[in-house]
């Protein structure tokens, strides 16, 4: 059985299974809702339910705060019991092209330590409409799907980079490092989906990253650039040993391309040797801006690693809740 879902004030109207979680409903009909973990723990998701039946599917985490309406809702983690009106006052209609399901063509992998940088060649003749922050499925057999963030796309070489961290038994991330997928294999994508990007302000911006949380951040840091961005920008980037800053060169070029940006890597296993910043991003971040009332923050990584900094920042360092945007890495089974 499915049911009419209407979305306000943007009027657009489309059809869930009983069952279906409303978030995976709007992607499947191209609509790409505020969304980013899609387990509950982010809260990106929220909506309004003005009216009409909805049955919890998934643990609503995120909404364990005083700042929430009892009709708030997670889309991803409720399904429709009937036809159902939603009121998401961020969500302004379709106007971007809808995710595409693509075949790529492994281009390049690079190895460091237990992270592999994955280049994709896209078809010349597919648009793609990326916006620095969004993410892509890696389309597996029996349609079983593995999320990345896109770390880098160039329209003119139709590259797209992916950073994928190995897990024990990971059903993508073990082919990777194993040797059955190699550079000329060619794969499917679908994408590019997400709701995390960029704001339209201009304020001093934090961004932290933990592990490939980096990715998104590195994409940013691009469109930051060429949007020829004036205020002062601090990366944070926090990983166990000095062997896992995969991409330190990187960061440092990305950084010299703006006028007031700057990195700092933080290991929370540093070795004896090591003179950085030790510990969590988070708390190094708290240090150095103890006031956050002008700032904008972005976070991407461990979903612990979030859920602290937003309560560190907002609770010591007045940040305003709606200037605290994040991109929770929840594991996938």
């Amino acid at each position: 059985m499915s049911y009419q879902i209407t979305v306000l004030p943007a009027g657009e109207t489309y059809c869930a299974e009983k069952g279906q979680s409303l978030l995976n409903a709007a992607i499947d009909h191209g609509m790409m809702l505020p969304h980013a973990c899609k387990s509950g723990c982010c809260g990106a998701c929220k909506a309004r339910l003005i009216n009409g039946l909805t049955s919890e599917i998934n643990n609503q985490a995120a909404l364990n705060s005083k700042y929430n309406h009892q009709q708030d809702i997670l889309l991803c983690c409720q399904s429709a019991e009937s036809d159902i009106t939603l009121y998401l006052p961020d969500y302004h209609g379709s106007n971007n092209l809808p995710a595409q399901t693509l075949t790529v063509r492994i281009d390049d992998i690079r190895y460091c330590a237990n992270v592999a940088i994955v280049t994709l060649k896209l078809p010349p003749n597919k648009h793609f409409n990326f916006t620095a922050g969004q993410y892509i499925d890696i389309v597996l057999p029996d349609n079983l799907r593995r999320s990345y963030s896109i770390a880098r796309f160039n329209d003119d070489t139709r590259q797209l980079i992916i950073h994928v961290r190995r897990r024990a038994a990971g059903v993508f991330s073990e082919q990777l490092f194993d040797g059955r997928l190699k550079p000329k294999d060619i794969i499917r994508i679908h994408g590019p989906l997400g709701c995390f990007h960029l704001q339209e302000q201009h304020k001093p911006l934090i961004m932290l990253a933990s592990g490939t949380g980096i990715a998104p951040i590195e994409a940013m840091l691009v469109a930051l650039a060429q949007q020829q961005y004036q205020q002062p920008v601090f990366v944070y980037w926090g990983v166990a040993a000095e062997e896992n800053l995969y991409d330190s060169a990187l960061l440092n070029e990305l950084c010299a391309g703006l006028t007031q940006a700057q990195w700092t890597a933080v290991l929370s296993q540093a070795s004896d040797t090591w003179q950085g910043a030790q510990g969590y991003v988070q708390d190094i971040a708290l240090v150095r801006h103890p006031d956050m009332s002008h700032y904008t923050v972005y976070a991407c990584g461990h979903p612990q690693m979030i859920v602290q900094s937003k309560n560190l920042f907002t609770s010591h360092a007045c940040l305003a809740e709606e200037a605290f945007f994040a991109d929770k890495f929840t594991p996938a089974p």
